[in-house]
């Protein structure tokens, strides 16, 4: 038989992991194929290239962004041919068993590196018999099955195949030291294993070896909680410190069990720029975390985020908006209690009811009105109304658009100390408001917005801030986005100060230079931008006559 393993990635640098464990693990007589595609190709060709293809088993690789897509290509192939499909994967895994009447043949349920080919084994010998995690209309077997870690170090690695070899450099290497997850977050499906596997440090350490001489750029943990153990996650940090010089690592942690002596290492000898945390804080409210069985300590946590940020580690930090007993309010005082952390990234996510999920029960108890279709998104709650939860979105789109790419980050900051809005969820959710309405906003837009949403009567002060930002974006000369602040005087004046001291020919005086105002050090100053070619533009300040480079 010949077997193709695919899966429809969000983008072209993902990479799925499971795909290639099934490919080493493969233990029968059929030949196995590897083929990734993403989301936004065209559908029918993908599907028609299946059709037409010499496959007698196809399996999918299926999560909550890819299942519909996944089923309209099967619907395709199941009109044409009798080929076999397989799905697996967390989407699949509770609550889809209807899919073996949509053109599904078997669902892989929970770890399949040795269930999966055991089903193979089956087919190939013709026979139709009960296999312990697969689910068949004849067989509906729902046991849950994990893999002996054992197992799979017995394999090929999976990082490093001959398919993957020309694009090392280009994709997103995604790594697992253990699986499970130790916590019982009532919204995350991770919650369902809360026995904690280990890979063994002999393993890791042979593969961080090879990643150490390899051209991968950035390394993703799939750890659900990387610092669980801790002497073990200080001993994997400090020879990927000492070992990976050209690559940087991802993973999540759980910041307020941070060691001290983990914590330490990462403030004083980890080299900063190579170490990256998603830090899931999802609420700062007591009954809230007490309702999801999330332990923790905010006084901790907060004081964690502190020295993280202090010693200038990369961020990530996760809200949850939806979650029991929050309110408008609550979750508002959530937003900004992190946002004064000043984190990296500020993920704001809408709550999900997942398959499986204790929250998904548990829909009824706390009147969630959500999406039935995925990503099943939470539209409203017991405590927040579907406006609400509008306006919470509109945070989220903003947050990311503005704050988290950098477009506006520190024009924000400044306007937030300056007290030229009450807080940063209520800036950021009436901007995001805005944009939303405009789909078709351009990058100007964005500071056009902030500043029609605030009442500060000095709008000098106000552009002066947003430039701080603005003219950053831009590697051509820009008009600005406000009011011009110059007279044509003015700004001969300036050019000719410039030529003068030799910053710029008689070409550039005329060609290559805008002139606005920014906000410095609590002062307004004039503000040159010199464009050069395809480069951001050199930016200076002058003041009294002085010309100082703007850092």
């Amino acid at each position: 038989m010949k077997l193709l393993l695919t899966t429809l990635n969000c983008k072209y640098i993902h990479k799925n992991l499971a795909l290639r464990w099934l490919y080493v693990g493969n233990t029968t007589n059929s030949t196995t194929t590897i083929k990734e595609y993403t989301i936004k190709q065209n559908l029918d060709d993908i599907a028609r290239e299946m059709i037409t293809s010499d496959y007698d088993v196809i399996a999918f690789s299926v999560y909550i962004w890819n299942i519909e897509e996944s089923l309209y290509i099967v619907e395709q192939i199941k009109k044409e041919t009798s080929k076999h499909i397989i799905f697996g994967g967390p989407e699949v895994t509770y609550e889809s068993f209807e899919l073996v009447s949509r053109g599904v043949d078997a669902l892989s349920i929970g770890e399949g590196e040795v269930s999966f080919f055991s089903y193979i084994r089956m087919l190939e010998d013709g026979l139709n018999i009960e296999i312990d995690g697969i689910y068949t209309k004849e067989h509906p077997n729902t046991n849950l099955v994990q893999t002996e870690l054992s197992i799979n170090e017995t394999y090929t690695s999976p990082y490093f195949l001959d398919i993957d070899a020309s694009e090392m450099d280009k994709r997103y290497f995604y790594f697992e030291t253990s699986r499970g997850c130790p916590y019982q977050c009532q919204y995350c499906l991770s919650s369902s294993d809360d026995k904690v596997r280990m890979f063994s440090e002999e393993y890791i350490f042979k593969q961080l070896e090879m990643i150490s001489k390899s051209t991968i750029k950035t390394v993703k943990l799939l750890d659900r909680t990387f610092n669980v153990m801790p002497q073990r996650a200080l001993r994997i940090a400090k020879y990927m410190n000492d070992h990976c010089k050209n690559q940087v690592f991802q993973f999540e942690i759980v910041a307020e069990t941070l060691s001290e002596e983990l914590l330490l290492f990462f403030e004083n000898e980890a080299d900063k720029s190579r170490f990256r945390f998603e830090i899931g804080i999802q609420s700062f409210h007591a009954p809230t975390l007490h309702a999801v069985k999330r332990i923790q300590n905010n006084e901790r946590l907060i004081e964690v985020l502190k020295r993280l940020q202090k010693a200038n580690i990369v961020m990530h930090t996760d809200l949850i908006a939806g979650l029991p007993y929050e309110s408008y309010e609550q979750f508002k005082h959530s937003y900004n209690t992190l946002f004064e952390l000043h984190t990296s990234e500020i993920q704001l996510g809408i709550l999900k009811l997942l398959k499986g999920t204790a929250l998904k029960r548990m829909k009824n108890l706390y009147e969630f009105d959500y999406n039935t279709h995925p990503p099943y998104d939470v539209i409203s709650t017991k405590w927040l109304t579907k406006q609400e939860m509008i306006q919470i979105n509109a945070c989220a789109y903003a947050t990311e658009k503005l704050y988290n790419h950098g477009r506006c980050k520190q024009s924000i900051d400044i306007l937030l100390d300056e007290g030229m809005y009450s807080d940063a969820f209520s800036l950021l959710s009436a901007v995001g408001m805005k944009l939303l309405a405009n789909p078709k906003y351009q990058l100007k837009d964005m500071f056009v917005c902030i500043k029609e949403v605030l009442t500060v009567e000095d709008e000098l002060r106000v552009d002066a801030i947003l430039n701080v930002d603005y003219y950053s974006l831009f590697k051509n000369k820009v008009k600005s986005f406000g009011k011009v602040w110059h007279t044509i005087d003015e700004k001969k004046q300036i050019a000719q100060l410039l030529f003068d001291n030799k910053f710029v020919d008689q070409y550039g005086m005329h060609h290559l230079i805008s002139i606005d105002k920014v906000y410095k050090d609590c002062e307004i100053y004039d503000m040159v931008c010199i464009y050069s070619g395809q480069t951001y533009p050199t930016r200076y300040i002058i003041k009294e006559g002085e010309i100082k480079k703007y850092e």
